[in-house]
Formats: structure tokens, C-alpha cells, sequence
């Protein structure tokens, strides 16, 4: 199971949690389950450490809650449905482990916790002063599972990895990424949206990254103009879903442990596929994904590397406008509609109905809406890859993580290249109570 934290609530617990090293100290982390495909996933949606009137006894070794205070800081979890973890430091410890008390109180409290929120997992984690940490949950019927605890933030490691055998064919990566980080990749589950010019050298620069598990979504198929366009396809793939051809490709290679297909295009039925997933890459040309992508990334806590390529030519076949992208959005960072990349204009055309839709450009309300926009595989190739170093920065903190870019833009016609930051962020609905302060 995943439990997911934004890092900057996580430091404001940690720091609440170690202010006392001469006793343990305890906390609260409440909540919202997912239940999915690839196993379970809990966002944080509120840490507190427990005020001082909450404990009945508090010494070194040994804290003692008091029932009623409890209750009280845990009936939003009653309210809303939401799952309960309890936190608890050892001062004097700098590896994280469950004491025979700390089995005792959890045998005593999860099964209280499952009766008040049932259907919803609940679980107990330990902080060490060095930072370590131990977690786990506890089904209905008292069952240990393991929790891998991810701080979401400049990057989205988790807690419990498990080791992984260097492998040969991956030995020039690890020269720059470290054991640890091809590790990393190799527990990652990852998923790309959109499967199109872009979509496609994501997906294949990350099959040859090692990553572990592909979800591939896009409910398109090849067209003629596509072939050139999309690695993998052939000439003979014409009207074959364009998820078949990326995996395809994938498993050709042999390194995912899992290539999973979803032929669909994303709507909200996938927003437990959403939070199965450690990072995801948005390489859709829709606003309708994109919305739903963004609002996920915050409420799930799952960051979204949202790549876009777009120009315009002259009838001499001109650059007069060019523009590549690469934003990451999810908590710490501003979310899509901050940087203005979401149009509610292009989201009511896109809700239409086919005969509003030509009705509206009868009229003349809505122009261009059906020209095929130009796409060129070198320039699709460029944003892709600089997308893929953000999810390997997302995922191994190869090159540091003290200042992170948050939006990456691409001239190709003047052959830049700019970081840009928000001035002045406006106090956004979906991202910002998981925004930097």
C-alpha cells in the first residue's frame, strides 16, 4: 500500500514530531483511500502532531493517549470516510522499528479505528530521530501489511523499496544515476497519457529507462499521417490502437516488468488507474485530460510531467510561431491553470456535442477547430526527452533537488531554452493548499 504525504506537510510534522528528544511525542495523519487495480493508495489530507492535553501519560518509552482527545481529533476521519494513521517518534533510536508496546496499542486500537471508518485501511507509522520510518496498516480483520510512505514534492521517493540486482544491461545508467536510482526506476509505476507523437518517445525512452510498470493510455488509433511520427509504428499498423504499438515495443524490449494497455481515452472512470500510479506523464492535445490530470495530481498527490508541442507555418511553410513545454505540476508547485494552460473556452467547445459544435462553427463562433495542427517527430523528440529527465528527477534525484524547475519552454526556431517561474500566484482552488508557502 501507498501512503502519500506532500513534503511540505511531512516536514511540518517531522519537525512538530523531533522538537522533544527527551520523550516520545505523537501525531495524526487522516486520509483519502483508493482502492485500485495495483493495490491501495492513501493521500494525506491533514498531519498534526497531538497537543500536550491529549496525553495521559508521556515519558521516554512510553506515551498513553487519552480516548476522548483522540476521538475528538479523528472525527473528520468519522465525518468523511477518510483512513487514520497514527505517528509516533523514538527519540533515542536512528532506525525505525515497532516496539512489542507499539504491537500491544495497535492491537488494541485498529480494530476500534475499523469499527468507527470501516471499509478504509488504517495503520500506525514510527519516526526515528535520524528521520527513519517505519509504517504499516492493518486489514478489518488484523492482518500486517507493509506501507511504502512517499514525501511528494521536489521528488516522490518512497520508504520502502526494496533492493533490486544490478542488471547488466543498465550498468552505463547506473554510472549516472547510482544502484539507487535505477532501483528507484525499477519499482516505478509509471503511466503515459496520450500515445501520439509525443506520447511515444516518452513511452520508449522510458522503456529503455527500466522503468517496472507502463500504463499506457490513449484511445486513438494509427492513421496514415501518424506512422511517421510514432516510434514503433509501421506502415502496416494502420487503424491498430496506438497503446498496442507503444507496448508492443516495450515488451519487444524486455525490460517492464508489467506493459499495461488502456485503450480508452481518459475520463473520470480512471481515477483509481490515476492514483495507482508514482508519476504520470500527460501527453494529451485535449483540455479535457488535461483538466482532469491536473485536478488529480493535487487531490491524489501523484505529480503530472504535462508536455506540449505547438507551432504555426505561413503558406511558404514559414515558422511564424513555435513553442515547446514542459510543466510539473503536483503538490509544492502551481498547478496548470496558474500557468494558464488550461482554457475554459477550449473545455466548453470540447464538452460539446458534434451537431453544437458544427453549428457554432457554421456561425462562425468557432474557427480552426478541425485543421490538422503540423507536427514534426524531431521537434516532439526534444520536449520528450527533457520531460523524461524530469520524471528521472522526480523519481532518483539524480541532479539535485534544491530548485527543481517547475516550467521548461522551447523555442525551436531560435533554439532556446528558458526555466520560468509564477510571479504573484493568485490563491488557486486546486493547488494551493499544496503549494510552497
Amino acid at each position: 500500500m501507498k501512503l502519500r504525504i506532500a513534503e511540505t506537510a511531512w516536514d511540518a510534522l517531522k519537525a512538530q514530531l523531533l522538537a522533544r528528544e527527551d520523550v516520545e511525542t505523537a501525531g495524526i495523519l487522516l486520509g483519502r483511500h483508493v482502492g485500485t487495480g495495483a493495490g491501495e493508495a492513501v493521500a494525506v489530507e491533514h498531519s498534526f502532531a497531538l497537543p500536550d492535553e491529549a496525553y495521559r501519560v508521556r515519558r521516554p518509552d512510553q506515551i498513553s493517549i487519552d480516548p476522548v482527545a483522540l476521538n475528538r481529533l479523528t472525527r473528520p476521519a468519522r465525518d468523511h470516510g477518510l483512513s487514520i494513521f497514527t505517528i509516533h517518534t523514538h527519540p533515542s533510536a536512528r532506525e525505525a522499528w515497532f516496539s512489542a508496546a507499539d504491537d500491544a496499542g495497535d492491537s488494541r486500537l485498529m480494530p476500534s479505528l475499523s469499527c468507527q471508518v470501516p471499509r478504509v485501511p488504517h495503520g500506525s507509522l514510527v519516526l526515528a530521530s535520524s528521520g527513519a520510518v517505519a509504517a504499516r496498516s492493518f486489514t478489518p480483520t488484523g492482518q500486517i501489511r507493509d506501507v511504502d510512505l512517499q514525501v511528494v514534492g521536489r521528488t516522490t521517493m518512497g520508504s520502502a523499496m526494496r533492493p533490486v540486482q544490478t542488471e547488466s544491461w543498465h550498468a552505463r545508467q547506473e554510472l549516472a544515476l547510482g544502484a539507487g536510482g535505477q532501483a528507484r526506476l525499477r519499482h516505478l509505476r509509471l503511466a503515459v497519457v496520450g500515445l501520439g507523437g509525443i506520447g511515444s518517445v516518452v513511452a520508449m525512452q522510458l522503456a529503455h529507462l527500466g522503468v517496472g510498470e507502463l500504463v499506457l493510455i490513449d484511445g486513438d488509433v494509427v492513421e496514415t499521417s501518424n506512422v511517421s511520427r510514432i516510434v514503433g509504428a509501421r506502415m502496416t499498423d494502420l487503424d491498430k490502437a496506438k497503446v498496442e504499438v507503444a507496448a508492443r515495443y516495450a515488451s519487444n524490449l524486455g525490460f517492464a516488468r508489467q506493459v499495461e494497455c488502456v485503450g480508452q481515452f481518459l475520463s473520470p472512470e480512471h481515477e483509481a488507474l490515476f492514483a495507482s500510479c508514482d508519476i504520470v506523464v500527460s501527453c494529451v492535445d485535449r483540455m479535457t485530460p488535461r483538466a482532469l490530470l491536473n485536478r488529480w495530481a493535487y487531490r491524489h498527490l501523484v505529480p503530472v510531467v504535462d508536455l506540449g508541442v505547438a507551432f504555426r507555418v505561413d503558406g511558404s511553410a514559414k515558422i511564424v510561431a513555435d513553442a515547446g513545454r514542459v510543466v510539473v505540476i503536483g503538490p509544492g508547485r502551481p498547478c496548470l491553470a496558474c500557468w494558464g494552460h488550461l482554457d475554459p473556452n477550449e473545455l466548453r467547445r470540447e464538452a460539446q456535442s458534434e451537431e453544437d459544435r458544427a453549428r457554432d462553427v457554421a456561425a462562425g463562433y468557432l474557427e480552426g477547430v478541425e485543421e490538422p495542427q503540423p507536427s514534426v517527430m524531431a521537434f516532439n523528440t526534444h520536449v520528450a526527452g527533457a520531460g523524461v529527465i524530469e520524471v528521472m528527477r522526480l523519481a532518483t534525484g539524480f541532479a539535485g533537488t534544491d530548485s527543481p524547475p517547475l516550467r521548461i519552454a522551447f523555442s525551436f526556431s531560435d533554439g532556446t531554452v528558458r526555466r520560468n517561474s509564477l510571479a504573484g500566484i493568485h490563491a488557486c482552488k486546486i493547488c494551493s493548499r499544496h503549494r510552497d508557502p
